[in-house]
């Protein structure tokens, strides 16, 4: 349960940490101010991980007693 819940949270924080990123690097290409070449690729590195993550976590199933 413990390991299925951290890789869950690890998941969304990844997932949610990249898409804001992903935004950053957007506003810094459409706006002409400079490198978001590689805030971009970090971004979608990150946003991968995370969908990792979540889609590697399996809810653990309830025991029997």
């Amino acid at each position: 349960m413990i390991r299925w819940l951290s890789l869950v949270i690890l998941g969304l924080l990844l997932n949610g940490s990249g898409l804001s990123l992903l935004a950053w690097a957007a506003f810094q290409k459409f706006s002409a101010q400079g490198e978001w070449f590689w805030s971009g690729t970090l971004a979608l590195a990150l946003c991968n991980a995370g969908l990792c993550c979540v889609v590697g976590a399996k809810k653990p199933e309830k025991s029997s007693l």
